[in-house]
């Protein structure tokens, strides 16, 4: 695998599992040259998920028995350092660890609680996009997050964190595809309505663009739909449901160097005064399709790194 040099976005999520094991013949922390080089040979895989795992404080989560690949990124895959590690213990399609280590002499030791980048919960793919004015590269995950959101959702996001010598910080969070169903009858209050099963879908296309200023445009294909089965409490199959309101939104996210994070746009807050990030469009969510309205607009980050939900009105652009 090309060597790298990069900033970490992943995205994270909740998993589950069970695991029991130590490492014996090397200290803790500690991974060896020789296991990194052959991640996948049967003691190796084994010895590397034991010490990813015991560093990380997942050693009561997970079976030896369910491990299925070990993945090592080379070259300062989190911190810029060339000589330093990341690596990726897989538990099967929903289940992902992912650490960092730094080179020490003959071994790569853990980078304590900042090695740990998270569970990941149904990772779909991997991918880098170098940003010079870093010296590093941007590590995309995208993964798979089954949720409930008042229906049954699945949703594929992409979240972003960057290494800046210090910590972990959040520097993307994005849908990539969503898919949710729900029963209007589960949102009814004193008017009985009927069964209804509605959904919403969403389809993006994302092109990442480098150089001096890197950017993902992200064009969301969106539908609203719903079904003609009544049946009132397991969701229709889907050749009941037809389509009745669609459209194409498209988003463009840049690299900031003043933000140190990807951002929709900058505006100027009314109550304040301040120059703040415009990082999420609510307005552009496919739930709109449904007739969802949210009381908010936009999600802003603030220049003391808080974050806040405001409407339209609040910002002047």
């Amino acid at each position: 695998m090309r060597r790298k040099k990069l900033v970490l976005a992943v995205c994270v999520a909740v998993l589950l599992g069970g695991y029991t094991a130590g490492i014996y013949g090397q200290a803790a922390g500690e991974l060896t040259q020789d296991q990194t080089q052959a991640p996948n040979t049967e003691e190796n895989r084994t010895d590397i998920a034991r010490s990813v795992l015991e560093s990380t404080g997942r050693s009561e989560q997970y079976d030896l028995a369910d491990l299925e690949k070990v993945t090592v990124y080379f070259g300062g895959d989190v911190t810029g350092n060339e000589e330093d590690i990341v690596v990726t213990v897989h538990f099967g399609p929903k289940n992902t660890v992912v650490a960092a280590y730094m080179a020490d002499g003959n071994v790569y030791q853990f980078i304590g609680d900042l090695g740990d980048l998270g569970d990941f919960y149904g990772v779909q793919s991997i991918q880098f996009v170098p940003v010079e004015d870093l010296g590093k590269d941007i590590v995309i995950i995208r993964e798979q997050v089954d949720g409930s959101l008042g229906g049954f959702e699945q949703t594929d996001v992409l979240r972003g964190y960057v290494y800046d010598g210090k910590e972990f910080r959040d520097v993307l969070n994005t849908p990539q595809k969503i898919e949710a169903s729900w029963n209007q009858i589960w949102n009814q209050s004193d008017i009985q309505q009927p069964s209804l099963w509605q959904r919403i879908t969403e389809e993006t296309e994302s092109k990442w663009d480098g150089g001096e200023e890197p950017s993902v445009t992200i064009t969301r294909y969106q539908t609203y739909l719903e079904s003609d089965d009544t049946a009132k409490e397991t969701i229709p199959q889907d050749n009941t449901f037809t389509e009745k309101e669609s459209r194409v939104v498209v988003e463009r996210f840049f690299w900031s160097p003043q933000w140190n994070r990807f951002i929709l746009r900058e505006a100027t807050e009314k109550a304040t005064g301040e120059t703040v990030a415009v990082i999420e469009n609510l307005t552009l969510s496919p739930y709109m399709l449904a007739g969802f309205e949210d009381n908010k607009d936009y999600r802003i980050l603030r220049a003391d790194g808080s974050t806040d939900y405001v409407e339209e009105g609040d910002l002047v652009f």
